[in-house]
């Protein structure tokens, strides 16, 4: 039967270091096998996302619910929404001064126009996206339909898959569990003939 260890730890900090850094969280309680595996998997899902989407995948603007989940990758995410934002932040300012907006018109506008509950028949609106739209093409980055689909889906599932590994070093750590728990003897016991 295996021993574990008992030991305390603060659940907050593991809950901090697993979604930061996926596996970091595992690494803490003592579970250094398993954090290596999560911080492999993780990073290489959403890396994946990333080199099939570009610097859109991680996308605040347009697909919210990704963004969300892509989050929960920790410093992955992070640096993904940062590349992002920075791009944004360059073509928000090169179509404002295209349409006679601030940068901040440009940005409230292009946020609304890629609502769902836009009101298409705002001719300022239409301007804005296709404007950003255009600006996104010419610069060579703007996703099309089943790129976008992969991509952000990897990236987002890497975060879901976070999100369940940091559960579990919390709830490890709330137990007080520490350590790699030892091999059991599986090996069914030969009988004498």
């Amino acid at each position: 039967m295996p021993k574990e260890i008992k030991r305390s730890t603060n659940p907050l900090l593991a809950l901090v270091l697993a979604w930061l850094v996926p596996g970091a969280g595992h690494f803490y309680v003592g579970r250094p096998v398993r954090g290596a595996i999560i911080f492999v998997v993780i990073g290489a899902t959403f890396w994946t996302g990333m080199a099939v989407g570009g610097v859109l995948t991680v996308d605040y603007y347009n697909s919210r619910g990704w963004f969300v989940a892509q989050m929960c990758t920790g410093a992955h995410g992070l640096y993904g929404w940062h590349r992002q934002k920075a791009l944004y932040d360059v073509v928000f300012k090169q179509v404002a001064e295209k349409t006679n907006l601030s940068t901040q018109g440009v940005i409230a506008n292009f946020m609304h126009g890629t609502s769902e509950s836009n009101d298409s028949r705002d001719p300022t609106l239409a301007l804005v996206v296709g404007e950003v739209d255009a600006e996104l093409q010419r610069q060579g980055v703007a996703m099309l339909y089943p790129t976008e689909n992969v991509a952000r889906g990897y990236a987002g599932v890497a975060g879901m898959l976070n999100l369940l590994c940091i559960i579990d070093a919390l709830l490890l750590s709330f137990m007080g569990v520490y350590g790699e728990p030892e091999p059991s003897d599986r090996a069914p016991a030969r009988e004498a003939a």
